[in-house]
């Protein structure tokens, strides 16, 4: 479907992911917020479920696959707060890493030209110039903005090889994908 552009990001341990440290693995990618009270929970509990079916076939680390959780709100979600979400979710940092882009237009353009995923800000999109633009980015994701709640599987060099439903049948097609692809 496309090559994953370069991207670089903060992860909840204060260290680096991204295309360099995930090349030669294959991994899933997601898109949430911490604060989301609505489609966030339920894919962060599709993201556990996910993990638990890759530890059935990939018991070491490191691990042959990898989950990814891109947060789309960059201004608000520190690497405390993603490491504090992680752990409600009881996410295995070396098989499943929150991750934090340096601002929100970075994160922006890997979400919508990386990934092909959308992302509505009914806010920015109502700016009246690029100076109130530019504000509004500088603030948290309002709780109303859209995202994509599908996983996106990424192959070993980068390409977009799927997209994914968080439901049972999606996450066993997705399992079985990267299963696949870690050549097992």
């Amino acid at each position: 479907l496309g090559q994953v552009p370069e991207w670089t990001a903060i992860n909840q341990n204060g260290e680096a992911v991204g295309s360099a440290t995930l090349s030669g693995t294959p991994y899933a990618v997601n898109f949430m917020f911490t604060s989301c009270p609505s489609s966030c929970p339920p894919l962060a509990k599709a993201s556990h479920d996910l993990q638990t079916r890759i530890r059935r076939w990939s018991t070491s680390a490191p691990h042959k696959a990898h989950i990814v959780t891109i947060t789309v709100d960059p201004e608000t979600d520190t690497p405390e707060k993603l490491a504090k979400f992680g752990a409600t979710y009881q996410a295995d940092p070396a098989l499943w890493e929150m991750a934090r882009l340096s601002s929100y237009t970075d994160m922006e353009n890997l979400v919508t030209k990386g990934f092909y995923l959308p992302i509505i800000r009914r806010d920015i999109e109502n700016a009246r110039n690029d100076q109130e633009r530019l504000e509004l980015l500088k603030k948290p994701t309002p709780l109303d903005t859209a995202h994509g709640v599908d996983f996106m599987l990424v192959d070993s060099r980068g390409h977009i090889r799927g997209r994914y439903e968080k439901s049972a049948d999606g996450l066993g097609r997705l399992n079985e994908a990267l299963k696949h692809l870690a050549g097992l």
